[in-house]
């Protein structure tokens, strides 16, 4: 038995049976939703929002065309109080229709704006399928209007392996393709930092023939495809119709975890942190799945979606129609030898009306009072909101955690959801806050050219719980030489999607000087990625700090971790001196070189009140000079100077200045100097190894 809270292990540890705490009352019970038209009628099967224009509010795109004629995809433009526009003819302008499944908002080039891909199926076609689309935002490193696009798949589908020559449409091994495909999703699959697609396929008819792929990111946005990608005895053909990425064993890489409608769903392990196989990724679905009791039983599979239902950190998974149009809900077991696995918890969903529901739904804290509630869109019916009792309750498993609202026994014994336009063939819905009163609004699509609907969420409660951190790395002690690559794992009462919008920082010092902010990039799931540039002999100091959509801000705890040799002398005397009148001229260099530090640079045993350079460079590649080396080459700095009548040049200064971290620099004099061979007398070189 695992305790669904910290409170419960409290309990449980103290032998005594977990109690029920004081009930929350349903915050305004009744219809707490409202419908309104707002993104068009099409045959739609996927919705997205993010902030396309780059104004502070979320825009919505709709994929369109699934299973009848082919439509274009549309965008709506927000007025930020949620109303929308449609601008697709504008926005959109010249692109094609499509048989779209599903569409993605996605920074693919990271220059800042969110660019669209979609992707597409050709219902009917055996021998060909559809190309999936990349749409490039012209903001960012396009230099154009934010929040306008342009079609550019010829340019970021890139090398292919294991595509088929007959369905490229370039051939060479690069470039777009045809296929057929209902889900596909982002994350760092690589932790290199940017954002690789899994590209997810059912064949033709969906009759599981095809398969799935992964393409990695260039950093620039070209997707060249990575195979094989799982190990040989690996099942990468399937029915999936939906497909969830996040990091499912806590070691901080990005794990698969698809659905299928007719066969078994498939769980892969990212071999990049965890490794229980040479392959990138490991076909674990025996160990996770099959091993455990959670085995596929029926039909109609068609989605899975992740969330800490149970609140005890790691990542749970709703399956849709997974026992014969049951909902159910696995619980993670978390890591163990064989990587995870997943237990059947038939027990946690309460009011299921066993309906052919195409979408498993989508999580997000609707009431504010801290928990994952679910709304999932059916597709041949009523559509329906379960609330969690996760804040009311402290419960052993075997009770209910999600209750269908409008049962008797839940705490919202009236319908949520609103009455009319609630029903119907709907493909998909997400969560957002569009209209900016800091609740969750719901977004609709419809197939059979019903309607997209957004459900306007009236409760009026705004989120107040601030990201919480899972985990973040902590980094040891390491030699000098390369970067320190900083995870974290947060959890919050948002919707998994939302994560990708928030504001996740590394914030780091180095031997105490002033703190370094660096923006962290989402990965996928609820984790973020960072990089604290190397440092050279430094105490390293480091925490994160995540601000959600509604302001709420979490930090970390402070870590910290020693880089190379601490408290070693950061001046190296090079050599390549050349005698003078006193023989050869010594440079000495002084002081610690940490931001706002004191220190000095002294020349001393040169030709005096003699007219001398000090060379400056930030690398090294020894030239000859006056009959001698000059080891600052390429010279970045030349300062003439001239010695005293002793001979001496001290250089001081009174604080090191910021922004020279990790950097080397080189120093070495030339002095006029008739007594040397070539007139020039030469000091020692130094080099300076900032912390």
């Amino acid at each position: 038995m695992r305790p669904t809270s910290l409170v419960a292990a409290a309990f449980l540890t103290a032998g005594l049976s977990p109690a029920t705490t004081a009930q929350l009352a349903d915050l305004q019970p009744g219809r707490n939703f409202t419908a309104q038209s707002n993104f068009g009628s099409t045959n739609a099967e996927g919705i997205d929002g993010g902030d396309a224009d780059l104004d502070g509010d979320i825009d919505v795109v709709t994929a369109n065309g699934a299973w009848g004629s082919a439509q274009l995809p549309r965008i709506f433009i927000n007025d930020g109080l949620g109303s929308f526009a449609d601008e697709t003819s504008t926005r959109f302008a010249g692109f094609p229709t499509q048989h779209s499944r599903d569409v993605d908002f996605v920074d693919v080039e990271n220059d800042g704006d969110l660019d669209v891909f979609l992707a597409n199926d050709k219902p009917g076609a055996t021998s060909s399928g559809e190309v999936s689309r990349f749409f490039v935002n012209l903001g960012g490193s396009q230099s154009g209007a934010a929040g306008f696009y342009q079609e550019a798949s010829d340019d970021f589908w890139g090398s292919l392996v294991s595509v088929p020559l007959a369905a490229q449409i370039f051939g060479g091994n690069a470039g777009p393709f045809n296929d057929w495909s209902c889900d596909c999703d982002f994350g760092d699959l690589d932790d290199d930092g940017d954002s690789d697609l899994f590209f997810s396929t059912y064949g033709p008819g969906i009759d599981g023939s095809h398969d799935s792929r992964i393409f990695l990111n260039d950093g620039a946005g070209v997707f060249n495809e990575l195979w094989p990608w799982a190990d040989p005895g690996a099942d990468t053909k399937t029915h999936t119709i939906n497909m969830s990425l996040a990091d499912l064993d806590g070691d901080f890489d990005v794990d698969v975890f698809m659905s299928s409608r007719n066969t078994q769903a498939r769980v892969y392990l990212n071999n990049q942190y965890g490794p229980v196989g040479p392959a990138p990724f490991q076909d674990i679905t025996q160990h996770a799945l099959l091993d455990t009791g959670a085995p596929f039983s029926g039909f109609n599979a068609y989605d899975c979606e992740l969330a800490d239902v149970d609140g005890d950190g790691d990542f749970d998974a709703w399956m849709n129609g997974y026992n014969n149009n049951l909902e159910r809900l696995l619980r993670n077991d978390g890591p163990d030898a064989g990587g995870f696995s997943f237990s059947q918890m038939d027990d946690w969903i309460a009011g299921d009306p066993n309906l052919d529901e195409e979408d498993s739904g989508t999580f997000g804290d609707y009431d504010n009072d801290g928990d994952l509630d679910n709304f999932v869109p059916s597709f041949s019916g009523t559509n329906y909101l379960y609330q969690s009792r996760l804040a009311q309750e402290v419960m052993p498993h075997g009770t209910a955690l999600l209750y269908r609202t409008g049962l008797a026994t839940g705490l919202a014994p009236a319908p949520e959801l609103p009455s009319n336009y609630n029903s119907g063939s709907s493909a998909d819905g997400d969560w957002y806050d569009v209209d900016g009163d800091g609740d969750l609004d719901i977004l609709l699509a419809n197939n059979a050219n019903q309607g997209n609907w957004l459900f306007r969420n009236v409760l009026g409660v705004p989120d107040t719980h601030a990201p919480s951190f899972e985990a973040v790395t902590v980094q040891g002690d390491k030699p000098n030489g390369t970067d320190a690559v900083i995870h974290a794992a947060v959890r919050d009462n948002a919707p998994m999607q939302l994560f990708r919008f928030f504001e996740a920082t590394l914030v780091y010092t180095v031997n105490g000087g002033v703190p370094q902010s660096l923006a962290m990039f989402h990965q996928g799931g609820q984790q973020y990625r960072g990089a604290i540039p190397a440092q050279t002999n430094a105490t390293v100091e480091y925490h994160i700090e995540v601000t959600d959509l509604a302001g709420n801000s979490g930090v970390s705890q402070t870590h910290n971790f020693e880089q190379g040799t601490v408290g070693a002398e950061p001046w190296t005397d090079l050599g390549n001196g050349l005698a003078g009148v006193a023989g050869i001229p010594a440079l000495v260099g002084t002081g610690p070189l940490t931001a706002g530090s004191a220190g000095a640079l002294t020349l001393t045993n040169a030709a005096p009140s003699s007219v001398c350079a000090l060379f400056v460079s930030l690398s090294s590649a020894p030239a000859p000079f006056k009959c001698g080396t000059l080891v600052p080459v390429p010279v970045a700095l030349q300062l003439t100077l001239v010695t005293n009548g002793s001979g001496a040049l001290p250089l001081a200064w009174g604080s090191w200045p910021n922004g020279l971290s990790g950097a080397s620099l080189y120093f070495q004099y030339a002095i006029a100097d008739g007594a040397a061979v070539c007139g020039t007398a030469l000091s020692n070189a130094v080099r300076a190894d900032v912390p």
